[in-house]
C-alpha cells in the first residue's frame, strides 16, 4: 500500500473529477452506483463503471468525451454493482479511441478479462492518482487517492450509510477496522480531503471526512460490544442475534446484509480471543 499523497509536476493543471450516478437504486446501493471519470488534460481514467445498464455506460462515454485518451478502467472491488459494466466500457473506449484500454481490478479472477491493479495512475502532467488497498468490506476492496487529496473510496465509506462486511466475499471485521484506522491517520495528515464514495452523497470538507471515519470505527465498536454481550448472555444463533442486535423490524435485504455483520463481528471476537 503506497499511503504517500499523489505528485504533480509543478503548475499542473488539477485532476477533474466527475461523478456519474448509475440508475440502480436499491437497499445495498442506496441511490445508485457513483462511477467516476478522471481526466487530465485530454486522458481519461474511469473508476467503478457500474451496472451494465446501456444508459449510464453511454454516460460515462459521454463524460470521457469523444476526442479523449483513455488510459484504463479500474474497480473497487469484486461486486457486480461496480464491475458488471466495466469490460463493455473498456471495449467501447479502446473501439472509439483506438487505443488498449486496460481494465484493473484487485481479484482478477472476479472481474473477467482485468489485469492486476496499478499502483499509481500516471499522467502526462505526472500522477494522478495512488491505489490504496483498504480491505473489509470484501478482501479486494482498494481506494483511489487522486490528485489533491480526493479520495474514492467504493463501498470502504458510504455517504450517509455504513457499509457491509462480506464474509462470503473475504470480507473481516478485523481488516476493515485496520483500513479504517488507515483512513483515520490518513485524514488527520491533512492527506484526504474529502471522500468520494461508491454510494451516497460526497463528504466534502477534512472535517466531513474525519468525522465520518470517526463515526464509523465507533459503529463497529458498538456493534461488537453488542454482540459480545448477547453471546456472554447465552444468545448463540445468528437469528436470535439479530432480533436482539438489530431489532425485528428489517426488511428482509437490510436483514440479510445484517446477517453478514453479525458473522463478521462473531469472525473479528474468535480473532479476538
Amino acid at each position: 500500500m503506497d499511503e504517500q499523497s499523489p505528485q504533480r509536476e509543478p503548475g499542473a493543471p488539477a485532476v477533474e473529477l466527475i461523478a456519474v450516478r448509475a440508475q440502480n437504486p436499491g437497499p445495498m446501493t442506496l441511490n445508485g452506483t457513483n462511477s467516476y471519470v478522471l481526466r487530465d488534460g485530454d486522458q481519461v481514467w474511469v473508476v467503478d463503471p457500474g451496472p451494465r445498464d446501456p444508459e449510464h455506460l453511454a454516460a460515462l462515454l459521454l463524460r470521457c468525451g469523444p476526442e479523449s485518451r483513455p488510459q484504463g478502467v479500474l474497480v473497487t472491488h469484486r461486486h457486480l454493482d461496480h464491475t458488471a459494466g466495466a469490460a463493455t466500457l473498456a471495449r467501447q473506449l479502446a473501439a472509439r479511441s483506438g487505443l488498449e484500454v486496460p481494465l484493473w481490478a484487485a481479484d482478477q479472477a472476479a472481474v473477467p478479462g482485468s489485469r492486476p491493479l496499478p499502483a499509481t495512475l500516471e499522467g502526462d502532467h505526472g500522477t494522478v492518482g495512488h491505489v490504496i488497498h483498504l480491505p473489509g468490506h470484501t478482501s479486494d476492496s482498494v481506494g483511489v487517492l487522486v490528485d489533491g487529496g480526493r479520495l474514492l473510496s467504493g463501498d470502504t465509506l458510504l455517504g450517509g450509510s455504513s457499509t457491509v462486511i462480506m464474509p462470503q466475499d473475504g470480507g473481516s471485521l478485523t481488516d476493515y477496522l485496520q483500513s479504517l484506522a488507515i483512513l483515520r491517520a490518513m485524514a488527520l495528515d491533512g492527506r484526504i480531503g474529502s471522500i468520494h464514495p461508491g454510494h451516497g452523497p460526497v463528504y466534502e470538507t477534512p472535517l466531513e471526512v474525519l468525522e465520518a471515519i470517526e463515526q464509523a470505527i465507533e459503529h463497529r465498536n458498538e456493534r461488537i460490544d453488542q454482540v459480545r454481550r448477547a453471546r456472554t448472555a447465552g444468545v448463540l444463533t445468528i437469528d436470535r442475534l439479530l432480533r436482539v442486535v438489530y431489532g425485528a423490524d428489517l426488511s428482509e435485504p437490510l436483514a440479510e446484509a445484517a446477517r453478514w455483520n453479525l458473522r463478521a463481528a462473531l469472525d473479528h471476537l474468535a480473532e479476538d480471543g
